[in-house]
């Protein structure tokens, strides 16, 4: 057997046909919509596990396994590898991601509410996944190199928010270095970024309205 599992795995659905595949997996007629499927697995670097596939046959875990079966792979390597890709997606899920939100110092005057909820996102910068499992001091670099090509690309500037003051990167829960335009490290900030411009029920009461214009 061929040690790469995903490699293993395409060879031996390449032998025959994707129809063929899907027969041995239990489709008596497969349709264009079970090929596609097959071949996002085959592309997806988790196999389908991390969406909510169903086809009325298979769960993503089952649509895999059965995969597998059909092209007669080894079943406890089958089972091993979907455990620690389940194992893997969990500790994604689970893990603090770091993120950088940019402070331009705003309080709110007359702005329209609904305006500042559309315009929110603007004010965080995320990070590729699995960036949480680069040490501290990669983050860092990492960081720096975001900030500075976001002034380069705004300007300083950040549409209603305003002037850009600085950047906090926050590394762990409540705990940010706090960045200047230059993408150099001036501080660290204990807490929660003050973003709490709009209040929940602010924010229920746009999201009722947007579903009630609908």
């Amino acid at each position: 057997m061929i040690n790469n599992f995903k490699t293993d795995l395409i060879i031996r659905v390449a032998a025959q046909s994707l129809d063929e595949t899907l027969a041995a997996m239990g489709y008596a007629r497969p349709t264009s919509a079970n090929r596609r499927r097959l071949q996002r697995v085959l592309e997806c670097p988790d196999f389908g596990l991390s969406e909510a596939g169903f086809d009325f046959k298979y769960r993503s875990e089952d649509f895999l396994r059965a995969l597998c079966r059909a092209v007669s792979m080894d079943e406890p390597i089958v089972e091993k590898r979907i455990g620690k890709l389940i194992a893997r997606m969990e500790e994604e899920h689970c893990a603090f991601k770091p993120y950088i939100w940019i402070d331009t110092g705003f309080v709110r005057k007359n702005q329209p509410l609904f305006a500042l909820a559309v315009c929110e996102h603007q004010r965080y910068l995320g990070f590729s996944e699995g960036f949480w499992r680069y040490s501290l001091t990669e983050q860092l670099g990492h960081a720096q190199g975001r900030i500075r090509a976001h002034v380069a690309e705004t300007g300083g500037e950040l549409g209603i928010w305003g002037k850009i003051k600085q950047y906090w990167f926050y590394y762990e829960k409540n705990a940010a270095y706090l960045f200047n335009l230059n993408g150099e490290v001036v501080g660290k900030q204990y807490g929660a970024e003050p973003s709490a411009i709009i209040s929940d029920r602010e924010l229920a009461v746009i999201s009722s309205a947007g579903l009630a214009a609908r």
